[in-house]
């Protein structure tokens, strides 16, 4: 999971998702092909058009062009033209689009048999972090050394659900046990402070989930590190929180099945079992409608210049985990 296989040369390469160390990984892939210029450009700013030119200019030497933030580019046309011109044998120039949004741009879509597209979903910190503890198990694999039992969790917890962070701290780590060590607890309270640390969507599954004690330990946590900044995030998690919860709800009531849930709220099945279709059954519609209009106003009130922002958050949180 922490790497990747090797990219294989095609004439268009798509990478698209959330995490930002993933996209910046396979940027690094690609300028590592050998006998290729590697050029990078920001789709901020640029056109479609400038972007086609870039590729049409004839060199000795095949190209490797890649357009950061492609997702920024504000027409389609000329570039959906070039797709469909483009021999699928000709590697001269490969186009590359990195999209840093989960949302895929239909143009860079429409690549089908003549590239590959990579999704890089940003990681979620459900189930106290797992799929951040996976991927630290792999990468550190890939850096070609292993944690001691019961490390892996702990490193999570000191490092928190950041992908940069967790892979510059295995670095430190690596470096200090050696190739084939073993991080051992010693070894991380050496190289890491512990400092805890609390993501938005922490504080809404776990009100969601009925949790008060969980909910309020992780926002006290947000706001010991960020203060009053971390209202607006918090709020906005409490709000894709309910949303979610409600078109669960709603299909659970109209008795769908759990296959046509999980692709209709775009969630593996594992975790709409275990986490989100538990949640659902715990809140009945009105209810969901009830919290929906109360985070509505406090949208607004955190937004705007009401006073006590922290305690409007807290109060919030304490009505749905109640």
């Amino acid at each position: 999971m922490a790497a990747s296989p090797r990219i294989p040369v095609a004439p268009f390469l798509v990478t698209y998702g959330g995490e930002n160390l993933l996209l910046d990984r396979d940027i690094e892939r690609v300028r590592a092909w050998r006998g290729r210029e590697f050029q990078r450009f920001d789709g901020k700013g640029m056109d479609d058009y400038e972007i086609v030119s870039l590729c049409q200019v004839h060199r000795d030497k095949p190209q490797t062009i890649v357009v950061d933030n492609a997702n920024k580019l504000k027409g389609t046309k000329e570039i959906k033209a070039y797709i469909a011109d483009t021999v699928q044998d000709d590697l001269s120039v490969v186009l590359v689009g990195v999209i840093r949004s989960d949302k895929l741009p239909e143009v860079w879509g429409s690549v089908g048999g003549k590239g590959k597209v990579y999704e890089r979903k940003q990681l979620k910190p459900w189930d106290s972090g797992s799929q951040y503890v996976k991927w630290s198990v792999a990468e550190a694999t890939r850096l070609k050394v292993k944690f001691d039992k019961g490390v892996e969790q702990l490193f999570y917890q000191y490092v928190g659900a950041d992908l940069y962070s967790l892979a510059n701290e295995l670095k430190k780590l690596a470096r200090l046990v050696g190739l084939g060590g073993k991080i051992t607890k010693a070894d991380l309270l050496l190289v890491t402070t512990p400092t805890p640390q609390a993501d938005p969507f922490q504080v809404a599954e776990a009100a969601m989930a009925k949790n008060p004690k969980g909910a309020m330990n992780a926002l006290s946590i947000l706001f010991k590190n960020s203060g009053e900044q971390a209202c607006i995030p918090i709020v906005y998690a409490l709000m894709k929180q309910v949303e979610k919860t409600m078109i669960i709800r709603r299909m659970l009531d109209t008795g769908m099945p759990q296959d046509e849930i999980a692709v209709a709220v775009g969630m593996k099945p594992w975790p709409l079992k275990n986490f989100a279709m538990p949640i659902a059954r715990k809140h009945d519609w009105s209810r969901l409608v009830q919290y929906m209009k109360r985070l509505c106003k406090l949208d607004a009130d955190v937004k705007g210049p009401a006073s006590s922002k922290r305690t409007l958050v807290e109060l919030t949180v304490l009505a749905i985990a109640g």
